[in-house]
């Protein structure tokens, strides 16, 4: 079964933030291995997202954690996923999280 995993973080859609969400987002896609493929970011309406397709979406946040300077920007991080081709997402991260959307 594959899911569509999303990475989020608050953001201001400033400059700086979209680099940082680059930068991230290379990070990943650098180090991912066989735990997913990258699908890309989007920025605005308050949050930034990376998103990524795995079949194993707990795995795969495990894995980014360790990933260049991910942990450096876990403390505002909310992580959730979803069956591909369904719209409810289950939240992930931080636990006690009891709703995750994508805007």
């Amino acid at each position: 079964m594959e899911y569509m995993f999303v990475l989020q973080w608050p953001s201001s859609s400033t400059a700086e933030e979209l680099d940082l969400l680059i930068s991230l987002e290379n990070q990943i896609r650098k180090h991912i291995g066989d735990d997913g493929k990258v699908d890309g970011h989007d920025i605005g309406s308050g949050e930034m997202n990376i998103f990524i397709f795995t079949e194993d979406p707990r795995a795969t946040f495990e894995h980014v954690l360790n990933i260049g300077s991910i942990p450096n920007h876990v403390s505002n991080l909310k992580a959730g996923y979803r069956e591909v081709g369904e719209d409810e997402f289950v939240p992930l991260h931080p636990e006690g999280l009891d709703h995750f959307s994508v805007i």
